[in-house]
């Protein structure tokens, strides 16, 4: 089984990276907003990292 880099035919190699690299930030960085909500209850996060904001936020990035 080898790679598919069909992906790659449409966007660039670093094109896909920086793409791939804002997303993964952004997963990590609600993620640990959802611990800090866990543990801070009262401890709002910021709307771009809310739930909504990032299923738009991934919806957008994979419809490009």
């Amino acid at each position: 089984m080898s790679w598919d880099w069909a992906h790659l035919k449409v966007e660039s190699w670093w094109t896909h990276t920086k793409r791939a690299s804002k997303l993964s930030g952004l997963l990590l960085l609600s993620g640990l907003a959802m611990l800090l909500h866990m543990i801070i209850p009262f401890w709002q996060q910021p709307k771009w990292l809310q739930a909504q904001a990032i299923k738009d936020g991934l919806e957008k990035s994979i419809r490009k």
